[in-house]
């Protein structure tokens, strides 16, 4: 697959549409999650959002069906370790000189707690992506217990570079809660990315700003 540019105004639906028929239609398991890891690679760093974007819609739009399918193909993804990923600055990089390799919520964790020369995602933002990524991912009780695992892990370890001490607390407030919940995919999504956003503003209330997730960078 080639690199690929954005347009001025992108078909998200569309983008949504072919990303569900690959995760539901290939044949095998393996192609599924070959295919979406090859989309990942060739959209690259710069796009990564892109990406991100065109799952936040279907978290938000996809039927259940839909969501269950793409659900199942990030279950393959996790447990093969080749979860569709992008980079983003370590905690305290110089003008980004350092990256850490990030998978979607981590990603934009990161970019809403530890922003980059790019900018802050700001809270109304991260809050609309992350709800509606984690609902996604919450189709499938495997990729939930997983997804639990990984950022438990990850902000486990404070040698790893990617955290400040206050992200990994705000990390762990998020997967424990997203762990322990029995509820439906959106009102689990909601109660994780409320501990999440409790535990890095310290339990304190926090300014919510405008907009969606930014326009993406075009190449």
């Amino acid at each position: 697959m080639s690199a690929h540019t954005l347009r001025a105004d992108p078909d998200w639906y569309s983008a949504a549409e072919a990303l569900i028929e690959g995760c539901a239609h290939l044949p095998t398991p393996e192609e599924r999650v070959r295919w979406l890891e090859r989309l990942c690679l060739s959209l690259g760093d710069t796009l990564y959002p892109a990406l991100l974007h065109v799952l936040c819609h279907v978290g938000e739009h996809g039927d259940h069906n839909a969501q269950k399918a793409v659900a199942d193909v990030l279950v393959l993804a996790l447990q093969s370790g080749r979860l569709p990923s992008g980079r983003h600055a370590a905690w305290g990089a110089a003008h980004g000189a350092a990256t850490r390799s990030m998978g979607p919520i981590e990603y934009l964790c990161a970019w809403h707690a530890q922003p980059d020369s790019r900018g802050q995602l700001n809270v109304t933002a991260f809050d609309r992506a992350a709800r509606a990524l984690i609902g996604l991912v919450s189709h499938s009780d495997s990729a939930r217990r997983l997804y639990c695992a990984k950022l438990l892990a990850d902000a486990e370890d404070p040698l790893g570079g990617a955290w400040s001490r206050g992200t990994r607390q705000a990390l762990q407030a998020m997967a424990r809660t997203w762990a322990a919940a029995g509820t439906p995919p959106q009102r689990a999504a909601a109660d994780a990315v409320d501990a999440f956003l409790a535990a890095l503003r310290g339990g304190r209330a926090t300014p919510m700003g405008a907009g969606w997730i930014p326009p993406m960078p075009r190449r």
